[in-house]
């Protein structure tokens, strides 16, 4: 069972509108007009309509299972989330990383309980010196000191691909093929990938893919925000 490392996450300003935030990162009023994904399918995460029974897995679920066993993200993909994640990302603001990790937290304990690692999604090593850090890994570092959960970094990312951003779905998936390897067997049987945002899930399947093939028994995902279907 995941235990709570003490220590706090939290600061006294709202990251998001910069009025107080008693205890928190995010105030109350910024927390009520999230974009929260309640409803979703239980394999891979996506957001699903209201007509569909909770526990069912979504039409493309039905047609193919993702090579990861399980997805969450507390929220979709849309505004504030999306600015907040894209200032994190292109502007530096890494603040808003342990803002994130104070919701992604309570998902962690309660649907990854027999996780035993956190792996942050690597990026192509050129992509990485000139952003300077990993999204992903800035996620981690609260998440890893709560739970005391290993930050372990198996897989490299080889191939440096196009941006996944306006691609289908199709594309991305020809994109990230054999884009992560893993070149020594991990002893972490349940690893749980961390990353900012999960749209297809093409990154995150074949990430999974190698670490399966690496010796992991089962690959879960863990990401801020889901984008709706494309």
């Amino acid at each position: 069972m995941l235990t709570l490392k003490p220590g706090r996450l939290f600061g006294t300003v709202c990251v998001l509108c910069g009025l107080p935030a008693s205890g928190t990162r995010i105030c109350r009023h910024c927390v009520k007009v999230l974009p929260w994904n309640n409803r979703f399918c239980d394999r891979c995460g996506q957001s699903v309509t209201l007509a569909q029974a909770i526990g069912i897995n979504c039409a493309a679920c039905q047609q193919r299972l993702p090579n990861f066993s399980r997805a969450r993200a507390p929220f979709h993909y849309a505004f504030p989330v999306d600015t907040a994640l894209k200032k994190m990302k292109f502007r530096r603001q890494l603040s808003l990383a342990p803002a994130f990790a104070e919701f992604l937290l309570p998902v962690l304990l309660t649907d990854f309980e027999k996780c035993d690692a956190l792996i942050p999604v690597p990026l192509h090593r050129w992509r990485h010196v000139s952003r300077g850090f990993n999204q992903a890994h800035e996620l981690c570092r609260p998440l890893g000191r709560a739970t005391k959960l290993p930050i372990i970094q198996p897989a490299m990312r080889v191939k440096a691909t196009r941006p996944q951003s306006g691609l289908t779905a199709d594309e991305r998936s020809r994109n990230l093929k054999n884009a992560f390897i893993v070149e020594e067997k991990i002893r972490y049987r349940h690893p749980l990938i961390i990353d900012d945002v999960i749209t297809t899930g093409a990154t995150c399947d074949q990430l999974a893919v190698a670490l399966l093939d690496a010796g992991a028994s089962e690959v879960s995902v863990l990401t801020a925000a889901r984008s709706l279907q494309l």
